[in-house]
């Protein structure tokens, strides 16, 4: 295509350099041939054709046949170097003019660009004067640039042609380095990178960036991989129980008796039920995010009836700072993100809980507190994420799934929010969320 593109581009260009020159030695021949068969019109007018002098008959630049005809078709004066006769075109009557190219003295004779200007003279009569340009002469260069142009063109377009297959080639050699390694990549190792080019251009962009996909794509392995083992851990938990109870009873024949089922199977039961609710949440929201139902939400009625709950539950003090503050959002979703963040907190906390609520710069802020063992700056970030349990929450029996704050974050983020992670003053943990307050004009 770039051959073909120089191609095109350099036989019209040298089209029109040639269209230019043969126009403008045409018109160069037509104003000096012109301008001499005027000089020689008007002298011979006034003073008669014998007045005619070898100064205006000799040639000159773009003249190279002058001579003067009767109107019996005989020349009466010349000038020309060359074998004279009258050119053959017919006679002009005085004062009129007349240009043609292509014509001949004699049938097999050299052609000339010709201008005739018809006159009357006292001495002669009627007569035609003739100044023509010799068209060889004339359009020689012309001639020579277009033969010229068909011998070198070829070459330059094959220079190019060369040239385009050798830098093009180099140029995309990169490229084809990158699609090998892609190529090993995809049949095995994902560790591996494509080479990244030190030209600085765009390949070396693409290479990187391909590395940048590369990266996520294996992070993105490397969490469902773990995602996919905790979620069978987790499930396996509550299932284990449950298959080994019932196994008992068909083995033994023995009923299983209602204060195991109280104590141990329907918790186990409604923990898997509630895991599997939150994975499907979780699902749902990798694929469509957050459903929510929109409307003007009391966000201090939410936590003063969380609170309630809270101290109805007993085994830990609670303390609360309440203030008005009204969001846009999915009342449903922003409870439930608030019950996860203080079930996380009575389950950590040692003995107390305060829940606190602040308005600043347009968005509110509600932090539930805990004077529990508190969560290390390093695991503030991974605690956010799915099935993320730290250590010693990992040995308590009470621990949850590893879900309850990833889902927090799903719903805070669908609602333009943050989830904040921080250190408590009790010394323990500080979770929460802020969001955008609702304004009215």
């Amino acid at each position: 295509m770039a051959t073909l593109l120089v191609a095109v581009a350099l036989t019209v260009g040298a089209a029109a350099v040639l269209i230019a020159l043969y126009r403008s030695a045409g018109y160069s021949a037509d104003v000096a041939t012109t301008a001499r068969a005027r000089q020689i019109a008007d002298i011979a007018e006034s003073e008669g054709v014998g007045a005619l002098d070898e100064s205006v008959l000799t040639a000159g630049r773009h003249v190279d046949i002058i001579q003067v005809v009767d109107d019996e078709g005989q020349v009466v004066a010349s000038g020309q170097r060359y074998p004279t006769g009258p050119i053959a075109h017919g006679e002009l009557s005085p004062g009129e003019e007349h240009r043609a190219s292509g014509l001949r003295v004699v049938p097999d004779g050299i052609r000339y660009r010709v201008a005739f200007v018809g006159v009357a003279t006292p001495d002669a009569g009627p007569v035609t004067v003739e100044v023509g340009a010799d068209e060889t002469r004339l359009y020689s260069r012309v001639v020579f640039l277009g033969v010229l142009s068909v011998a070198v063109i070829p070459l330059i377009v094959l220079g190019t042609a060369l040239l385009s297959y050798y830098f093009i080639g180099r140029t995309l050699k990169p490229v084809n380095d990158i699609r090998r390694q892609v190529d090993e990549i995809s049949g095995g190792d994902p560790a591996q990178r494509v080479p990244v080019p030190d030209t600085g251009d765009e390949i070396a962009t693409l290479a990187s960036t391909m590395n940048a996909m590369l990266d996520r794509i294996d992070s993105a392995r490397t969490q469902q991989m773990r995602f996919v083992n905790d979620a069978s851990h987790e499930l396996n938990s509550p299932l284990t129980t449950l298959v080994g109870l019932l196994d008992l009873s068909r083995s033994t024949g023995r009923p299983i008796d209602p204060e195991t089922v109280e104590t141990v199977m329907m918790p186990e039961a409604l923990r898997l039920q509630s895991m599997v609710a939150d994975l499907l949440f979780l699902a749902r929201a990798d694929e469509s995010g957050v459903p929510l139902r929109l409307t003007d939400v009391d966000l201090d009625e939410l936590v003063a009836a969380e609170v309630t709950r809270l101290e109805a539950l007993g085994g830990r003090t609670v303390t609360a700072r309440i203030v008005a503050a009204r969001v846009r959002g999915d009342e449903e979703k922003l409870a439930r993100a608030l019950r996860n963040i203080t079930d996380n907190a009575v389950r950590h906390a040692d003995g107390a809980v305060d829940v606190t609520m602040s308005v600043h710069d347009g968005r509110v802020r509600v932090v539930v507190s805990d004077d529990g063992p508190g969560i290390a700056e390093a695991d503030r970030e991974r605690v956010l994420e799915r099935f993320v349990r730290l250590d010693d929450a990992r040995e308590r029996t009470s621990g949850g799934s590893g879900l309850g704050l990833a889902i927090v974050t799903e719903i805070v983020s669908a609602h333009d929010g943050n989830v904040v992670v921080a250190d408590s003053p009790g010394g323990g943990a500080a979770v929460g969320f802020d969001l955008p307050v609702q304004t009215w004009d």
